[in-house]
């Protein structure tokens, strides 16, 4: 992050803060797509599936 200029003295800077922005619009937008017909409770449902699968393999 300090190569890219977004983080200075353990700061985010102002295109690190920009960035983040950018990147946090780019992951809800991805995130509406995915969910697109899904509703709350199917979605815990599912998220739970899950998490008991990964539980079974560790």
């Amino acid at each position: 992050m300090s190569t890219r200029g977004w983080l200075a003295d353990g700061r985010l800077t102002e295109a690190g803060r920009a960035a983040h922005a950018e990147i946090a619009e780019r992951v809800g937008g991805f995130r509406r797509q995915a969910l697109t017909g899904i509703s709350p409770e199917e979605y815990e449902s599912a998220v739970g599936v899950l998490r008991r699968m990964a539980g079974n393999l560790s």
